[in-house]
């Protein structure tokens, strides 16, 4: 996921990590039943057929809830669905039995059929969401999306008022986490179309079926309220009363609100990271993240398998990540980061388990061997690349690192920095021109490995460099279609791509992403997802 775009995507039900908090809090005479969290910047909307940002899924997260929740990577756990569901007719159906007497948050009853609206609303071109791909698995999602079908043929449908069957047009093994995302939320549909367009600006004009309620928010809110919902399936396990979210999009604003008391939980940025390391309250956790270069293809210099094997090795990553960077990030192994899946028969963690160690690995010496190399291929004695990067300090930073070893180690190498705004670039990488290596990065919508391996697919709308490679393709779709219905085999083929891609140096993964944060000691139970946030279902002061 790409937060200020969405292709494939990527915002991303990027989930990855769910970790619980724990700390021991002083006891008092009252406990306290309130809290108040940091927000990095203001949110656009509470549709959730529209929002990509992190925050707003924040908060939508809270306030609305799915057939699935996300308990932690990669578990789901129920929703307003009874149970976890098995597919059935080769695993391409699956009958949700919702729980009995569901209801909004203005009282109105909440039934399969609100699945169903939701679900052909966001596949309808005419809605424009954002995240329409998500529900390419579902049967004719794809025509509907193109336009060829109307959307009542989308391939779902409220058998009763508790009951929702969903047919898929091919097994997806992904799909209970989809389901547990914000774009598969329901919709009540009385209340959609009276406020047509307006749905979703303002707290008043949007009804909630999950743990809280938003009060006081409309699109220029620097600081809303959640409220605990009465009408909640669930209310008992709900111990706060209220959440306040408060924007500080200063770092050093939201540790100084922090250390005065006024803020409960915050986000720490860059240098704050490694300061703040020995705090009582500190937290850091996977953020389904990976930065990396993507090699032009287009680009005949980049072409060149020496020549991208020479820029990898110059970048010491542990040092880009600990000296440059500063935010907790780690070294990477491959393309997917940590967290993401397990190999079904020992339980090793992919990114180890399939990793090149070649492609991530700092070695000068190597280098300078393949770029020479390189450059007699190519005929030349020096080359100038143009490298397009985010115009954010992080990207920047980590762009002038790499250009200032290249020039160090690699006779010839001059790379150009061109910082454009996020979505230029991104806009720049998805039409393959004007660069020969563009620094983007990757956030999982869903714990799955088909959210970063279908980034080196041939064609694939978020290929930034282009990348095509048929042993790849393959790999990919055996992994997808002809052992899609196998845990192990389709492990394997995701392993064999991944060293695939990465002896090929495909792309020079740069470090994997974390997310740090204080937390008062004295306030549990808050869960963690990358890309929704934080879960507050459960939070609780302790005595």
């Amino acid at each position: 996921m790409q937060k200020s775009i969405k292709g494939f995507i990527g915002t991303a039900l990027i989930l990855v990590s769910g970790i619980v908090l724990a700390g021991c809090g002083k006891a008092t005479s009252q406990v306290k039943n309130t809290a108040t969290i940091m927000e990095q910047t203001d949110i656009s909307s509470l549709d959730s057929s529209q929002i990509t940002d992190v925050g707003a899924l924040e908060t939508v997260n809270n306030a609305q809830e799915g057939l699935y929740r996300l308990k932690n990577s990669p578990q789901v756990v129920p929703g307003i669905a009874k149970a976890i569901v098995k597919p059935t007719n080769g695993q391409t159906v699956y009958t949700f039995k919702l729980r009995q007497n569901l209801k909004w948050s203005n009282g109105d009853p909440l039934t399969a059929a609100d699945f169903v609206y939701a679900w052909q609303r966001a596949v309808n071109p005419a809605t424009k969401a954002a995240d329409a791909y998500m529900f390419l698995p579902i049967q004719n999602a794809k025509q509907i999306e193109k336009g060829t079908l109307p959307v009542s043929n989308l391939g779902v449908k409220a058998v009763n008022k508790t009951t929702l069957k969903v047919t898929l047009a091919q097994p997806t093994p992904y799909f209970k986490y989809l389901v547990a995302a914000v774009p598969f939320l329901p919709l009540n549909q009385k209340v959609v179309e009276k406020y047509g367009r307006a749905y979703g600006t303002s707290a008043a004009k949007t009804v909630f079926d999950g743990p809280f309620t938003v009060q006081n928010w409309t699109t220029s809110s620097v600081n809303w309220t959640l409220k605990k919902n009465p009408n909640y399936w669930d209310k008992k396990a709900v111990k706060l009363s209220s959440v306040k979210f408060e924007v500080a999009k200063s770092p050093e604003t939201a540790l100084s609100l922090y250390q005065s008391g006024k803020l409960d939980n915050i986000i720490l940025a860059g240098q704050q990271a490694a300061q703040e390391k020995n705090n009582k309250g500190y937290l850091s956790y996977p953020s389904g993240e990976t930065d990396y270069l993507a090699y032009n293809f287009r680009s005949k210099a980049m072409r060149n398998a020496n020549i991208r094997k020479a820029i990898s090795l110059v970048v010491n990553r542990q040092s880009l990540t600990q000296n440059v960077l500063k935010n907790g990030s780690k070294v990477p192994y491959g393309l997917a980061p940590e967290e993401i899946s397990k190999n079904p028969s020992n339980g090793a963690d992919f990114a180890k388990d399939s990793s090149v160690k070649e492609s991530v690995a700092y070695n000068p010496t190597l280098a300078k061997q393949y770029w020479a190399k390189g450059l007699k291929q190519l005929g030349v004695k020096k080359l100038n690349l143009k490298l397009v990067c985010y115009d954010v300090d992080s990207f920047k930073n980590s762009a002038e690192y790499i250009q200032a070893n290249a020039k160090k180690y690699l006779k010839g190498a001059n790379i150009e920095i061109n910082a454009q705004p996020k979505v230029q670039a991104i806009t720049t990488m998805q039409k393959k021109r004007g660069y020969d290596i563009g620094f983007t990065n990757w956030i999982a919508s869903y714990p799955d490995l088909n959210e970063f391996f279908q980034l080196l697919n041939t064609n694939n709308v978020n290929n930034a460099g282009n990348y095509s490679n048929k042993t790849y393709d393959q790999l990919y779709s055996n992994a997808n279609v002809k052992d899609v219905t196998s845990t192990q085999k389709r492990y394997d083929d995701f392993k064999q791509a991944n060293q695939v891609s990465m002896k090929d140096q495909a792309i020079a993964a740069l470090n994997q992403g974390q997310i740090v944060r204080l937390n008062k000691p004295g306030l549990k139970g808050i869960a963690y997802a990358p890309a929704q946030g934080i879960s507050l279902k459960n939070a609780y002061w302790a005595k």
